[in-house]
């Protein structure tokens, strides 16, 4: 199975029209939306707040039927320090699955491609102002907005609702409205294609003599005669396959039955092992996509704080046979790679963050 690659793109109107989208940042689409997810189920481990929707990828299944709609949700806690720690300590990931023939979603066929519509009467679930989980608590002035937790409806009183809560409980100002938005990542589209295929070895030597603006490390002779004793090998085909499509977000190469799995490591040392087993049915979790660090660069994060959301690639595995679900959300494993000082080469570390100090800051041992 060909990998296929995800990029970013701004949200148009044909995006707010999908029932199922593939999307970065904003408020989660769920995909039952009589149902969403609580918020003691995304409270970081380090800091104690609710996590914030990083990704959801739509990716139905074949078989089993009970799959037939698909879709991941990835969430993570916006404090940059709490990922100083382990990803199962400030990221998670759920599975949420409908088979063709659900109380949601109805088949229209008039036209020449099926289009799934949402139902009539179907009542969507109560959700937070802020940031779209189940908005389980009311405002107890104004009773007029929802939230998931304490801390953000304490964000949403300092961030405007204070001053129009008797009011106009309902209403938002300009300033309001944008300090609402910076508490989620910003909304993107993503878009997918399958990988090209390797092209021939004389062309890929050539085009590795090209410096690439957009690559982790600057591409240049030096860097390949330096590479035997500086990069490690995993490291150096991480930046090849990149350098192809330097503006990829994500890899999908789910493939349940393939004896190896498509991982792109960032280093040959710790690499992740001992994923756990699917807790509902017992199988092995096996590989499903993983998250570029490209994607960083859309999240308007503060690329100056040494404590901001760093990562080399977040990796996904999930239940290879998509089991029945026995909750509307399925948790699944995430485990991040960051770069390594002694993989990377510390002068291509320099080149690309400016200071020495960029080792342990930026560039730390693989953290699950």
């Amino acid at each position: 199975m060909p990998t296929t690659l995800g990029y970013a793109e701004p949200v148009d109107a044909e995006f707010a029209q999908d029932p199922f989208p593939s999307k970065i940042g904003g408020k989660p689409r769920w995909l039952d939306p009589r149902h969403a997810l609580s918020a003691d189920r995304v409270v970081c481990d380090e800091c104690g707040k609710p996590m914030v929707l990083l990704m959801q990828l739509s990716a139905p299944e074949d078989d089993p039927p009970s799959a037939f709609h698909r879709t991941l949700f990835v969430f993570i806690c916006r404090t940059g320090s709490c990922h100083s720690s382990g990803a199962s300590r400030c990221m998670r990931v759920f599975r949420s699955q409908l088979p063709e023939d659900n109380a949601v979603y109805t088949a229209n066929t008039e036209g020449d491609d099926i289009e799934w519509e949402q139902a009539e009467g179907v009542e969507a679930a109560a959700e937070c102002i802020v940031c779209g989980l189940h908005g389980s608590k009311t405002c107890s002035s104004c009773h007029g907005r929802r939230y998931c937790s304490r801390a953000h409806q304490v964000a949403d009183w300092d961030a405007g609702h204070k001053a129009q809560c008797t009011t106009m409980p309902h209403a938002e100002s300009a300033d309001h409205t944008r300090r609402m938005r910076r508490m989620v990542f910003p909304e993107h589209v993503i878009v997918s294609e399958e990988e090209a295929e390797e092209q021939a070895e004389s062309d890929s030597e050539s085009d590795s003599e090209d410096i690439e603006p957009n690559s982790v490390v600057p591409v240049t002779n030096e860097r390949v005669e330096d590479s035997e004793t500086e990069v490690d090998a995993a490291f150096m085909e991480f930046q090849r396959r990149i350098q192809r499509d330097p503006d990829q977000v994500l890899r999908y190469a789910r493939a349940p039955d393939a004896e190896t799995e498509p991982m792109l490591l960032v280093s040959d040392t710790g690499a992740p092992t001992d994923v756990p087993a699917c807790e509902a049915c017992g199988t092995d979790r096996q590989f499903e996509f993983q998250i570029m660090p490209q994607m960083l660069n859309y999240l308007n994060l503060d690329s100056t704080d040494p404590h901001s959301i760093d990562w080399g690639t977040l990796l996904v595995f999930t239940c290879p046979v998509s089991c029945e679900p026995t909750d509307t959300f399925m948790p699944e494993v995430v485990c991040k790679q960051s770069f390594s000082s002694h993989g990377i080469g510390q002068k291509y570390l320099r080149a690309y963050y400016g200071d020495e100090d960029a080792f342990s800051r930026q560039f730390e041992s693989l953290d699950v």
